[in-house]
């Protein structure tokens, strides 16, 4: 066998503004790639992101370890640079180096371009991991791509597995040491599905999966949640899925399972669940989101991403703002905390009153942790082709895409204009604004999911602090030169105090 030694590396990378909630996720798809080898290699996890560690500690890590080969995964397309960063460190001391991940997948000959990248993995990396290993050799391995005497060569796309059940769990025991945190909570993270059969425009879930949607039965998903509970210091637990409630009977079962379970003692009765989904399901079956607050979930992160009809179909979102609307009542009425997403500029010919109005409308929604992004064409996707058909593409260097950065020509902004209007939302109805009574809604909520004790933890509220702090900052620094007196009523919670502002609002745009 070719490689004995394995290192997968999380690189700690950083994207603007994101990490002020300094989390740290369980790094899955490396958990299930390890699943794969275990049985024929000496394979470790280096988790970098969560032990916090910069590239000489790494270096250090690779020299003491010695990997033959050194795979790495980009989660995300701002990740590559710090990725590549990583590689080239495991080259200079000999080792193979193998890359994976969402951003791989999308960008192959930009990634493989590098000179610290040999083999690239497509898609689904656990079979074609494996028989690499045990190949040891890249070549006839579906899935694969990687350099042949300074060619690219791209072995045939390896089909989706058709059965999630049979994967193997993931091999959790390598990253026991580590600490991982989400909104200051000790969690874990589970995958009960794969892919989505949505279109939205800017996603690259269907570039990646092909518009499927591939669950894991209820029973395989019972069983993982019953060893993740079997650890005493996770207290939550992650669905990473993009989007759970497909099918919502499928999740109706799930949430009895777990009510089950928990009342007979064999999942924690205390392990909380925080999920991804879209609200328009969530509008259609109310008695299912009954059933998931009662089992356990406490907080959804859903995609907003426009607020008017118009644009919602423009982007193939598939749903309406009157779903938007009653899905979030519907969570808040099960007391489940919501973290909605907007994109601001969704349009590339949005103007000055398409943005004041869609911040207005953000914050007459009553989410409970508002977040803004900008509209951001990621590798592969149609629209990512089309902008860079129209010369709309400000840049093609990817660290640059994290949601926070503009990357595309605007019809109405340049791109600092455009970022000050982003962060201008966040300080108008960012998390920490808002008029008292959401911010002690919120409060309730959280105690009547999670309790007092947690609320009211000294060590959670100095990191939340802190967290906050930091965050605020981030926003000030970006509004240097606005008249923050002048803005500052936007937080009041009246929003119709906007249009008394719109004038300095006009001086920054012009």
């Amino acid at each position: 066998m070719k490689w004995k030694r394995i290192l997968l590396i999380v690189s700690n990378f950083k994207t603007t503004g994101y990490d002020f909630y300094d989390s740290a996720f369980p790094p899955l798809a490396l958990e299930y790639i390890a699943a794969y080898v275990e049985d024929l290699v000496n394979v470790k996890i280096l988790d970098s992101k969560a032990a916090n560690l910069n590239l000489i500690q790494v270096k250090k890590k690779i020299e003491k370890f010695k990997p033959d080969l050194v795979g790495l995964s980009v989660p995300v397309t701002s990740a590559i640079d710090t990725v590549l960063n990583h590689a080239k460190i495991a080259k200079l001391y000999g080792a193979t180096t193998i890359i994976g991940g969402w951003h791989p997948t999308l960008a192959v000959e930009q990634t493989l371009s590098s000179p610290w990248i040999d083999i690239l993995v497509r898609g689904e990396g656990e079979y074609t991991f494996r028989e690499l290993i045990e190949k040891g050799s890249p070549e006839n391995i579906n899935g694969l791509s990687y350099k042949n005497d300074g060619n690219i060569i791209h072995n045939p796309d390896r089909t989706y597995l058709k059965n999630l059940n049979e994967l193997k769990l993931p091999s959790r025991h390598l990253v026991k040491k580590y600490n991982y945190k989400i909104f200051n909570m000790n969690c874990d993270a589970i995958e009960t599905s794969r892919g989505c059969p949505q279109a939205c425009k800017f996603c690259s879930t269907n570039v990646v999966y092909g518009r499927t949607w591939r669950p894991r039965s209820v029973e395989s998903v019972i069983k993982e949640l019953e060893i993740v509970s079997e650890n005493k210091k996770i207290t939550d637990v992650f669905f990473v899925d993009d989007n759970i409630l497909v099918n919502m009977k499928r999740i109706g079962r799930l949430c009895i399972e777990i009510i089950k379970a928990k009342r007979k003692g064999i999942i924690r009765s205390n392990l909380h669940f925080f999920f991804q989904g879209r609200l328009d399901s969530m509008a259609r079956r109310p008695r299912i989101i009954r059933l998931m607050a009662e089992a356990g979930f406490w907080l959804v992160l859903v995609g907003i991403e426009a607020t008017d009809d118009k644009r919602l179909r423009e982007i193939n979102k598939g749903c309406k703002m009157d779903q938007i609307k009653e899905g979030i009542k519907i969570l808040h009425k099960n007391g489940i905390i919501v973290m909605g997403n907007v994109i601001l500029g969704v349009n590339i010919d949005d103007t000055l009153d398409d943005i004041l109005t869609c911040i207005n409308i953000t914050g007459r929604l009553t989410l409970d942790l508002p977040s803004f992004t900008l509209l951001t064409p990621f590798p592969s996707t149609g629209f990512y082709e089309e902008m860079k058909k129209k010369g709309l593409l400000l840049t093609e260097e990817y660290g640059q895409f994290n949601w926070l950065n503009p990357v595309i020509k605007t019809t109405n902004f340049s791109p600092e204009i455009l970022k000050k209007l982003l962060f201008l939302a966040f300080y108008a109805i960012g998390y920490y604004a808002g008029n008292l009574s959401n911010k002690v809604k919120l409060f309730r909520r959280t105690v009547g999911s999670r309790g007092y004790l947690y609320v009211l933890h000294p060590l959670r509220i100095y990191r939340s602090l802190a967290a906050y702090l930091k965050w605020k900052k981030i926003v000030l620094n970006n509004l240097d030169g606005i008249k923050m007196k002048k803005i500052r009523q936007m937080r009041s919670g009246n929003l119709k105090k906007m249009e008394g502002i719109k004038s300095e609002i006009i001086k920054l745009v012009n």
